[in-house]
């Protein structure tokens, strides 16, 4: 394993105060942090440089006042993430922002949504922000109660019976992450593509752009010399297949627990905790 992959090394130059926690979970989160090479300042002060919370919301005067100072605010679902890659996560990444109402955005707790297509960690990522929104998780495509379906492609089983039910909105990832950072459930319309083919506008963009900074470096100016390109990709998702097999099947596989179980869950129960990520 490459020594930045090792977890002793994953908050090395962090030096960080926490925020909000009881002292049980305060305790396990502060063993991570400096197990990963991180240093605990003990109180906010100039020197530290991430601020983590929970229990706390996005406007409180905590938090805007460490955004204020220019420190990394974040919530403990950052720590695990970070702890499962190796490196410290995207902090700029919606998942991690506090949430600015706890009781989560306002008419999300009437929605049930479920997904199709998307794998692995985008999926984990998507039910995570389904919690965070104060919404319901469904596995399972129940037609008279899911409300939304979360697609990659416009295919499979899951699609083909939801596309037959009007009240059924279909949307991609966008949706989720937009509404979580406006704190509003967004028109559903202007999210009508897959994700697939937000990623394949996306790549055009990004090789056009690509095409003009590389035009730009044969035809240098004064005004683009420092210029570098940037990535157009706003989340966390990267392309994946969909299942080569009955993606119910699939899908059942990955996600479905016993049969007996209930296939509805509040989402919030699934969410990782800062303390207790459910090991994946």
């Amino acid at each position: 394993m490459l020594e930045t992959d090792s977890p002793s090394k994953t908050f090395i130059g962090v030096r960080f105060v926490l925020f909000g926690f009881d002292p049980v979970n305060k305790t396990k989160l502060k063993s991570k942090l400096v197990g990963g090479g991180g240093i605990d300042a003990g109180q906010y002060s100039e020197d530290c440089t991430h601020v983590i919370v929970d229990n706390i919301v996005f406007d409180d005067p905590v938090c805007a006042g460490a955004r204020n100072d220019g420190k990394t605010v974040v919530t403990g679902l950052w720590v695990d993430h970070s702890l499962d890659i190796g490196v410290p996560a995207d902090a700029t990444s919606i998942m991690y922002r506090p949430l600015r109402d706890l009781n989560g955005i306002p008419g999300a707790k009437n929605l049930i949504i479920c997904l199709t297509g998307y794998q692995r960690q985008d999926r984990d990522d998507i039910m995570t922000m389904v919690g965070l929104m104060g919404a319901q998780f469904s596995k399972p495509l129940v037609a008279n109660k899911v409300t939304h379906l979360i697609c990659y492609k416009f295919e499979g089983e899951k699609y083909v019976l939801a596309n037959k039910i009007k009240k059924i909105k279909l949307v991609n990832h966008r949706w989720l992450e937009e509404s979580l950072r406006n704190w509003e459930l967004l028109p559903e319309d202007n999210y009508s593509k897959s994700g697939h083919e937000l990623e394949m506008l996306e790549a055009a963009a990004k090789d056009s752009e690509d095409e003009a900074e590389g035009t730009s470096v044969m035809q240098p100016s004064y005004e683009n010399a420092n210029k570098s390109p940037q990535s157009l990709q706003v989340g966390t998702f990267k392309a994946c297949e969909m299942p080569k097999t009955g993606e119910v099947q699939k899908i059942s596989h990955n996600l479905s627990g016993p049969e007996g179980v209930s296939s509805f869950v509040n989402a919030k129960d699934i969410l990782v905790s800062p303390w207790e990520k459910k090991q994946r």
